[in-house]
């Protein structure tokens, strides 16, 4: 009889997700080995691909989905929500990354109910970071219409904001920067690790620069 052990498999934010393995034996049909010798179901690991791309999985992405209903899918899929604040200017929450597990059945309900996606009535557009991190890890930039009702185009610099920079001290003593959009250097002293995620920081965007002209 086979033995079963269990695995803590580690996930971004500090969330545990635990899977099964069988010993030495073949996996059941209803499990799939990771490169990492893990025992995960197919639906585990399209959740991970939803979570990471910030986009349907192929299961979702079926040729008979009429386009109104793929569009608001993939909208629901992941919602990056921009700062909310009261009607008085007083904030009331810090962007927000939240989402739909069942966005293609919501999609074809609310399609039903006559919700439909209409681009000439958007006052807000979310961006994604040029270089930035995948799917919902990547905070990107809310825009909106200038005067002339156009969306203006941001320039790589705008994602990368040098006063979102923070630096503490490690209990090793070290001094580590970090960035929100995902960079992180250590150094001996705090100017040092301020300077190299400032270095980090200028290749990003110069190579984000470099792509949007190409």
């Amino acid at each position: 009889m086979p033995t079963l052990r269990k695995a803590l498999i580690p996930m971004p934010e500090k969330e545990v997700v635990e899977s099964i393995s069988f010993g030495n034996h073949q996996p059941p049909p209803e499990y799939t080995k990771t490169d990492t010798g893990q025992l995960v179901t197919p639906e585990f690991l399209a959740l991970i691909q939803q979570s990471l791309s910030g986009k349907l999985t192929p299961n979702q992405q079926t040729e008979d989905l009429p386009p109104e209903v793929r569009a608001l899918a993939e909208e629901l899929s992941v919602i990056h929500l921009p700062e909310w604040e009261s009607q008085v200017g007083r904030k009331l929450a810090e962007p927000t990354v939240t989402g739909i597990k069942q966005a293609t059945r919501v999609a074809e309900y609310l399609v039903k109910r006559g919700v439909r996606l209409h681009p000439d009535l958007e006052e807000i557009r979310w961006l994604t970071t040029p270089g930035g991190q995948p799917g919902v890890f990547d905070t990107g930039i809310h825009i909106t219409k200038d005067a002339n009702g156009n969306w203006p185009a941001p320039d790589p610099e705008d994602f990368y904001d040098l006063d979102q920079i923070q630096v503490t001290q490690t209990e090793a003593g070290l001094w580590s920067a970090t960035h929100p959009r995902g960079l992180a250097v250590e150094a001996p002293t705090k100017t040092d690790a301020y300077a190299d995620l400032v270095d980090q920081l200028r290749r990003r965007i110069e190579q984000a620069r470099r792509t949007r002209e190409a």
